[in-house]
């Protein structure tokens, strides 16, 4: 299971999540967990919540979702995450998922709650 500790990184320490902060990760947690349930394997969070200058330093989007607790990134140095996400793109759409293009995200796999701009599964930034 994915904890919200492993996502929140002690991060909410210095930035405290508000109320809709706290609504975006449960929605985040229960996909996320949902998706695992599925996969059946280990996942590793490389990032979960990035307030503000924790965003910058990562050279994080200037709106990542990661800011506002609707995206996760995962640990995926031979890309299998990935490849799995590309095979089974039912299961992202059972779980509400979506995932930026594995092109753009070698080493690690980004998985985000919330559609992007294009609506696509699967999107580039």
């Amino acid at each position: 299971m994915i904890s919200r500790a492993e996502v929140l990184m002690g991060r909410d320490k210095d930035a405290p999540l508000d109320r809709d902060l706290e609504d975006n990760l449960t929605k985040l947690l229960v996909a996320l967990n949902k998706f695992r349930d599925i996969y059946g394997k280990g996942m590793k969070v490389t990032s979960g919540y990035r307030p503000g200058s924790f965003n910058t330093a990562a050279g994080g989007a200037k709106k990542s979702n990661h800011m506002v607790c609707l995206a996760c990134d995962f640990h995926d140095p031979n890309g299998d995450l990935d490849a799995y996400c590309m095979s089974n793109l039912h299961v992202l759409e059972q779980c509400g998922l979506y995932l930026e293009h594995p092109d753009h995200t070698i080493g690690w796999c980004h998985l985000q709650c919330i559609a992007p701009k294009s609506g696509n599964r699967v999107f580039k930034p």
